[in-house]
């Protein structure tokens, strides 16, 4: 069984924040203040959406009591990244304004409305949805990083690290139980005539190898 462990309160990971001011900034400094703040408004958007839709899936229960502890811990997981997204923001200042971004965050919005709708008879239909978003969470998260390494911000740098490292183990995580999420549903659905319920472990082995053989 797989053991979910919280990582940590939001604003504990935030402390390394300084206040900022934009009065005795430079042209170029209060431009990379507007780049990354732009970023941060709409990072927010996008982990704000993908958490009510967390929230709905709560009420999803599994008689595997590791699916019921991973669905919550996917969720407090996704709660803590909001959290750590709007103190980045109150601490930089923020106005939403990337068209990048801010164009993912109007996909996701409308993503995270149909999950609950869609999903509401599979936790792995609904992993499945999760595992979308928290990729799409994760390379914005690079995105941001990039463009914090560019115009050389330190606290975007840290801010973008945190969130990437997050979202990525959560995909990793999904990629861990989705096995277990499949079995579970064709066990208790006649119409998949099920050879073997005991491959969990064996495609757990499986998924792993081809991650790791095809790392860059």
């Amino acid at each position: 069984m797989v053991v979910y462990a919280p990582i940590g309160l939001a604003h504990v990971a935030l402390e390394w924040l300084s206040a900022r001011g934009t009065t005795t900034m430079s042209k170029t400094e209060k431009k990379i203040h507007k780049a990354i703040s732009d970023w941060a408004g709409d990072l927010v958007a996008l982990e704000s959406h993908v958490e009510e839709a967390m929230d709905r899936q709560l009420n999803r229960k599994s008689d595997n009591a590791e699916l019921t502890n991973a669905i919550q811990h996917f969720h407090d997981t996704v709660l803590e990244g909001k959290h750590a997204a709007e103190a980045f923001q109150e601490q930089y200042g923020s106005t939403a304004g990337n068209p990048v971004i801010k164009a993912g965050s109007n996909l996701l919005g409308k993503a995270a409305g149909l999950i609950d709708q869609m999903r509401s008879d599979s936790i792995a239909k609904a992993l499945r949805d999760d595992y979308a978003a928290y990729n799409l969470l994760a390379i914005s998260y690079t995105m941001l990083h990039t463009t914090s390494m560019a115009l050389e911000d330190e606290d975007g740098m840290v801010f973008a690290e945190q969130g990437l490292r997050r979202y990525a183990g959560l995909v990793q995580e999904i990629n861990n139980v989705m096995p277990l999420a499949v079995i579970e549903e064709l066990k208790g659905n006649d119409d998949y005539p099920v050879q073997d319920t005991d491959v969990v472990d064996g495609c757990r082995r499986f998924i792993d190898s081809v991650w790791k053989e095809t790392a860059a």
